[in-house]
């Protein structure tokens, strides 16, 4: 599950890509049962599609998903902030200091796959600071949809330095212990997936629902 999962996320697997459940058999070495069942599981997820007649795929992306994904998403995540903010540590804000130095060489490096990689890693800090990882856990599941749109915006002209801007603005925000301005700061960075989907839909049409 977890391999496919990854795979439609960072779109080595595509949005209309055929997926055949032989052929996952054969490159994974595995039984036929693990594969139907994460299959089943994708598709609840509305990641792929399975039809009887026309078999199945990775499905496209769809606008109103990725909505509700990042209404999911921020409606938690600025929870954390607030929580961050009234909480504040030197632990906190040495991880997250750490967390952008690297983010900013991966702009330097345009090593665009490690930043996503680390944007993740910025935000799961902040949630698991003093919450369990199970609500890490419901965000990651939430934001499947989002992440695809985000994997796309990657190579948009100026994305990745905008990610590590963005970051810095939140991270400034909770040093000052400013709630209001951390939690904008927050809304403003998740919100951005929605300025990019216009150029993508562009580029990317084939990718997305009509």
């Amino acid at each position: 599950y977890q391999i496919l999962f990854k795979s439609i996320i960072s779109l080595w697997l595509k949005p209309g890509q055929p997926l055949r459940e032989k052929e996952i058999c054969k490159q994974l070495q595995i039984s036929r049962t693990p594969v139907r069942e994460a299959l089943l599981k994708l598709a609840d997820e509305r990641l792929i599609v399975i039809l009887d007649r026309s078999g199945t795929y990775v499905s496209r992306i769809n606008i109103q998903d990725v909505r509700e994904s990042q209404f999911i998403r921020e409606s938690l995540e600025n929870a954390m902030v607030r929580d961050a903010v009234r909480n504040w540590n030197t632990d906190l804000s040495e991880k997250l200091s750490l967390l952008l130095e690297q983010q900013k060489q991966c702009v330097k490096d345009d090593n665009r796959l490690r930043l996503y990689e680390l944007d993740d890693m910025f935000h799961k800090t902040i949630v698991e600071f003093r919450f369990s990882s199970r609500i890490w856990k419901i965000i990651n599941n939430a934001k499947a949809q989002m992440d695809r749109v985000r994997i796309l915006a990657l190579p948009l002209p100026r994305r990745a330095a905008e990610i590590v801007e963005e970051h810095s603005k939140i991270f400034e925000a909770l040093c000052s212990g400013n709630e209001t301005q951390a939690i904008d700061a927050m809304s403003f960075h998740l919100n951005t997936v929605f300025t990019s989907l216009e150029q993508l839909l562009e580029k990317h049409h084939e990718y997305f629902e009509e």
